[in-house]
Order: structure tokens, then C-alpha cells, then sequence
């Protein structure tokens, strides 16, 4: 199922399952659950990502990010020290015209009490996220929208609103006008 799940095969956005802490045995989500090969494999690609991540040039993290399959848009600006959980970055979608601000995090997946959790986290055309912000696993980010600096979202943003806060909280975009409207003003 999980397989599928990455592979884009099902519908839902968000995979669960229940589990035991994962300090307590291997439970299989995990690369580092996995023969040495494979572990090697997933530690190097990952000190790889987070490494190029942190540099100021934008073109070889958006490389970097469609090699290792994100699906990444045209005119996408990922500012300096932002950080993308390596682990499955295919479960991550960014649309034209999206800027990711510096030291943003976007987790993927994470690990509750009693089970994983792994979702794809989609920002849709023209998003801003803030400086400092937290994006947590099967979070949408509507067309248009904000997320402000440091806020912490882990439920969707529609289109053309602001995520402000801690946690946060959705609230209307001041002045928000589509292009359109701004053409035939």
C-alpha cells in the first residue's frame, strides 16, 4: 500500500499506519530500516539534498529536487538554508511561480506515538511561503496564497488567503487581486 501511496497510484493525500514507537523495532517506512546498501544509498542522496539546499544558487536545488522526484515547477525560488525532508521527496508538488523563503522546513512524513505518517505537500501556483515557516505532511497551499514568517501550518491554506501564527490560523490576503482583475483595471 505504501508503495502504491508513493508511486502516486492512489488518490489520498495523507498515508497513515498504525505503530509502535519506531525506536522500538524496525518498522519498514524508513530507509535506515533497510539493508546497507540501501541505507548508503538513501544517507548519501540525503546529505546531498540538505547540502545543496543550503546554498544561495537556486538552479542546482531545483535540479536536484526534480532528479530525485519532486515535481517542480518554472520560476520557483527556494531562498538560502531551507530544508525539505530528504526522505521522500517525491511526495512533494510546487507549482509555477512559487518562492520558498530562508530557513523555511517542509516535513513530508513524521512519526506520531502510535503510527507514521507520510503525506504530499502541494504548493499551488503563485504561494509565498515566509521566512521560518513550518509545513507539516499533507498540507495544500492554495493558489495565491501566503504563509507568513514562522508560522507552523499543518492543515490546508486556500486560495488567496494568509496562514499567520503559531499554530495557524487562516485570514483573509489584503489588497488580493488575480492578474486578471489587475489587467482590466
Amino acid at each position: 500500500m505504501f508503495r502504491q501511496f508513493l508511486a502516486g497510484k492512489t488518490a489520498e493525500r495523507v498515508f497513515s499506519w498504525p505503530i509502535c514507537h519506531p525506536s522500538s523495532r524496525p518498522i519498514g517506512f524508513c530507509p535506515c530500516d533497510r539493508a546497507l546498501p540501501v541505507k548508503l544509498r538513501f544517507y548519501c542522496k540525503a546529505t546531498l539534498l540538505l547540502a545543496v539546499l543550503k546554498l544561495p544558487f537556486n538552479a542546482p536545488k531545483l535540479a536536484l529536487l526534480r532528479r530525485f522526484g519532486a515535481h517542480v515547477g518554472r520560476n520557483v525560488f527556494i531562498s538560502t538554508d531551507v530544508w525539505i525532508d530528504p526522505t521522500f521527496p517525491e511526495l512533494l508538488t510546487i507549482e509555477d511561480e512559487v518562492m520558498v523563503g530562508m530557513g523555511a522546513k517542509i516535513f513530508l512524513h513524521l512519526y506520531h506515538r502510535d503510527y507514521f505518517q507520510a503525506g504530499r505537500v502541494i504548493f499551488r501556483k503563485g504561494v509565498i511561503i515566509g521566512a521560518c515557516a513550518l509545513i507539516g505532511p499533507g498540507v495544500e497551499i492554495g493558489e495565491g496564497a501566503v504563509v507568513a514568517a514562522g508560522a507552523v501550518v499543518g492543515r490546508d491554506v486556500p486560495a488567496g488567503k494568509v496562514a499567520i501564527g503559531n499554530p495557524a490560523r487562516i485570514v483573509p490576503l489584503r489588497n488580493h487581486q488575480t492578474a486578471e482583475q489587475a489587467a482590466h483595471e
